[in-house]
């Protein structure tokens, strides 16, 4: 009987990592989109200046 096997979603996370990391034209799009809620994260941090 074959043995089950177990999917991860590691190697698809260290994949996007790496096409963030490596890729200029990815890494741009990636911060254009998490601009905006990364500005609204900074605004409700109840311990930030």
């Amino acid at each position: 009987m074959a043995a089950k096997r177990k999917r991860s979603v590691a190697p698809y996370v260290a994949l996007l990592v790496a096409l963030i990391i490596f890729v200029p034209v990815v890494r741009e799009t990636v911060f254009d989109l998490l601009g905006p809620l990364l500005d609204l994260l900074e605004d409700a941090n109840p311990f930030g200046a």
